[in-house]
């Protein structure tokens, strides 16, 4: 994308001069270049480059409440409060063209005083990596829900996804400095009592807004490449139905918890809890993902989902 500064002022008044003619003035591009005396295709290429150097920028503006005949399909068949879904057919990674649409959701909800609480991961991070740094609330917290991992190699971007909201939103944003899962109970219990890790917990405890991913379950999942879970300790979850995980919790094909002595080990928000707050907001694509965004939505873990096309269609029919 071309930068505005390498401009000088004659041609960036003729890039704006032609874009209010033509886009607010209503003229035609052979009417704009009458009006300027030149030709209709150079018209042409200054409109394309002020799109390309952000002096037009389009925005679509569905109506108040609009869904797609899918989104409604989903939404009523997963008894969810929202499903928003974005096309597969665009020149826009997946990822980003979800996560375009999971901050505008966000921007549409949160107000001045909501606490968010999120979940680590790659999703997650390519959704605060878009927020619009115009947005400033007087009094937003962001929290993570869950402890994160120790090995940087199996990177979760825990502290890149605060920053994003800090610096985006101006939001006061907190995390736990504890691994997510501990050898024992007992441990889980003093870095619950550590005074700076307590006040935290409590913030996420008091989030009125999750926001959260589903991961898949298996060597690729985050617990399991930081070495948290044996090879024999995933495969004995496998064996007991673990479909993937919820801010480090195991949970099975129903969203039940899949392990309950590994759950007691595990240092984040009770999924009970999460349950509890009023937006619970799902962000997940691909199709290592289905299972667990089925198993969230039979939990009643999510109550909003965000996804791309062709994996809320495998959604769909898996919960058929």
């Amino acid at each position: 994308m071309p930068e505005i500064k390498r401009y000088d002022d004659k041609k960036m008044n003729l890039l704006v001069r032609v874009s209010q003619m033509y886009y607010e003035d209503n003229l035609s591009q052979e009417e704009v270049a009458k009006e300027l005396r030149c030709s209709r295709p150079y018209i042409s290429r200054l409109l394309t480059e002020a799109k390309e150097i952000g002096i037009v920028q389009v925005r679509v503006v569905p109506p108040q409440n609009y869904e797609s005949e899918m989104e409604q399909e989903l939404r009523v068949l997963a008894g969810l409060d929202k499903v928003i879904i974005a096309p597969d057919k665009t020149n826009i990674s997946r990822q980003i063209n979800v996560g375009r649409r999971a901050v505008a959701y966000l921007e549409s909800v949160v107000k001045n005083g909501d606490i968010i609480g999120f979940s680590w991961g790659n999703t997650i991070f390519s959704v605060t990596s878009l927020l619009n740094k115009t947005r400033d609330f007087v009094d937003a917290t962001v929290v993570q829900l869950c402890g994160g991992v120790s090995d940087l190699q199996n990177n979760i971007y825990s502290s890149e996804i605060a920053k994003n909201f800090s610096k985006a939103w101006g939001a006061k944003a907190f995390a736990p400095v504890c691994p997510a899962l501990v050898d024992s109970r007992q441990l889980k219990e003093m870095f619950l009592s550590e005074t700076n890790v307590s006040k935290v917990m409590e913030l996420a405890y008091d989030a009125n807004v999750a926001l959260i991913t589903m991961g898949s379950y298996g060597q690729q999942n985050a617990l399991c490449r930081a070495g948290y879970l044996s090879e024999e300790e995933m495969f004995r979850l496998i064996e007991k139905g673990a479909v993937g995980d919820i801010c480090a919790h195991i949970i099975d094909g129903e969203g039940n918890i899949c392990d309950r002595e590994l759950d007691e080990r595990t240092v984040s928000v009770p999924l009970e809890k999460i349950k509890e707050k009023k937006r619970r907001i799902g962000v997940a694509v691909g199709q290592s993902k289905v299972e667990c965004i089925c198993a969230a939505i039979r939990g009643k873990i999510i109550n909003v989902l965000i996804t791309d096309e062709e994996t809320a269609l495998l959604v769909l029919e898996r919960m058929k």
